[in-house]
């Protein structure tokens, strides 16, 4: 008698718990809003990452990382896909297990089968590596037109241009479209105000603030 009425209850409790939803998509309470457990935001961050978690943007970082720490290809590639997600309010097609030899991570392949992210030759993805950047700045140009593609919004309409910046040629060529484009239409802003500094490493906290300002960009325009 006592055991089928801890089973009513348990069942009467699932029912009535609520479901934390953010844009639509139906997320575990226990994993969002996340925020890194090591240290805190620098002040110059701390309103905007504030922002980004509550919105959902901040994915569980793989080796859960400080603010200040370099920001690796997978946990940017984790924050490229919750970012894209959130917006489109719908969880991204991932490509097969096994693409890349060394990241069977899920978020990394998601971004593959999105085209936001590339190997590093042969079937390596290199996911503790860290980034700069161009690198970054490439990987948020293509996550902008994975987000125009299944949403109409063009984030980043303004013509590219790295006109009046001191150090343009120091950028890779392969770099030069989405460095440019985010440069253009303010979302990644020079580190002063005539340098891209494009081989500077990225923090996870400027990760997350590009994140948002993305997303920002995208309520502003859609809403």
């Amino acid at each position: 008698m006592l055991k089928k009425l801890l089973c009513t209850l348990t069942a009467l409790v699932m029912l009535v718990t609520p479901v934390l939803a953010i844009k639509g998509e139906v997320v575990n309470p226990d994993e969002l809003p996340y925020i890194p457990t090591e240290g805190s935001p620098s002040s110059w961050a701390a309103s905007e990452i504030k922002k980004a978690a509550d919105a959902g943007l901040i994915p569980q970082f793989t080796g859960d990382p400080s603010y200040q720490d370099e920001v690796t290809r997978e946990q940017f590639a984790q924050l490229a896909v919750r970012l894209v997600e959130v917006i489109q309010k719908e969880e991204l097609p991932a490509a097969a297990e096994g693409t890349f030899s060394d990241s069977d991570s899920l978020a990394v392949r998601k971004a593959s089968q999105a085209g936001i992210v590339t190997g590093t030759g042969g079937d390596k993805f290199a996911p503790a590596l860290t980034t700069n950047r161009e690198q970054i700045a490439t990987m948020l140009f293509r996550a902008v037109g994975v987000v125009k593609t299944a949403t109409g919004v063009d984030l980043a309409p303004k013509a590219g241009s790295m006109d009046g910046y001191t150090d343009r040629a120091s950028v890779s060529p392969w770099a030069a479209e989405g460095v440019g484009a985010l440069a253009a239409n303010g979302i990644m802003k020079g580190s002063s105000s005539v340098t891209l500094s494009p081989q500077e490493p990225c923090s996870v906290e400027q990760a997350i603030l590009l994140a948002w300002r993305i997303y920002a960009q995208y309520g502003d325009q859609a809403g």
